[in-house]
């Protein structure tokens, strides 16, 4: 009985003009609305008084509109109904709500069969031989897809182009703003031709600069902060 949900996912929640905070899914009917005694309670006339709930059916997520006046989208498409999985998107009224579903771990560890031949160029051994060390992007401000992103790729673009590792979503984001390279140990970043001010720790880049622990990266109206994921000793 007691292995249907280990972990819970979570929420997180970027309310318009109030920052940013994150709720586990602990509930399993999880009420959003402008009433307060929702779960999650959102004072704005662009929500409605019984808006929305994320309805946890043993492991899995969905989200579902209460016939509310201004709707629910799930990654921009408007939705009556919709199954949630992680790094999805959910807009109700002005606010965003970021889904992570924190069960499946082991997404940084292993790469996608596509990204095999961008991570592994040095061996020709096994094709588990990845680059010994990883990093993670925390976004602290501005408007992109999600709020964490893992650097798993030896390019990891920052833009809005489709296929972007970093995706930013803004109405004038640029195509390709910057780009994250790995190098086995060492992260570089470099902005892109004719993009708008890249920074470093508040400093401007203009050619590469290497990466560090806690680095913070500002580019396209994005705050990021950069953080390196040590491999586990087995």
């Amino acid at each position: 009985m007691g292995d249907t949900v280990t972990v819970p996912a979570k929420l997180i929640v970027k309310l318009h003009g109030r920052g940013s905070r994150s709720i586990d899914l602990t509930e399993d009917n999880f009420a959003i609305g402008r009433k307060p005694d929702n779960n999650l309670s959102i004072d704005d006339s662009t929500v409605s008084s019984r808006h929305a709930k994320i309805v946890r059916v043993q492991s899995v997520y969905f989200i579902e509109d209460l016939k509310s006046t201004n709707g629910t989208a799930v990654n921009g498409r408007s939705i009556e109904r919709a199954q949630l999985h992680d790094a999805d998107v959910i807009t109700i009224g002005q606010h965003r709500l970021i889904f992570q579903d924190t069960a499946p771990a082991p997404a940084a560890s292993t790469p996608a069969p596509s990204e095999l031949d961008h991570t592994i160029v040095m061996s020709g051994k096994q094709l588990s031989a990845m680059p010994s060390t990883t990093a993670k992007l925390l976004i602290t401000e501005g408007k992109t897809d999600r709020l964490e992103y893992h650097l798993t790729k030896t390019a990891n673009l920052i833009g809005s182009q489709d296929g972007a590792a970093i995706q930013l979503t803004g109405w004038f984001a640029p195509k390709s703003a910057a780009l994250i390279s790995n190098r086995g140990s060492v992260f570089t970043i470099s902005p892109s031709q004719g993009t708008k001010r890249l920074m470093v720790n508040g400093k401007i880049v203009s050619a590469q600069e290497q990466l560090k622990d806690g680095d913070v990266i500002e580019v396209a109206g994005v705050s990021m902060s950069f953080y390196i994921i040590q491999p586990k000793s087995r």
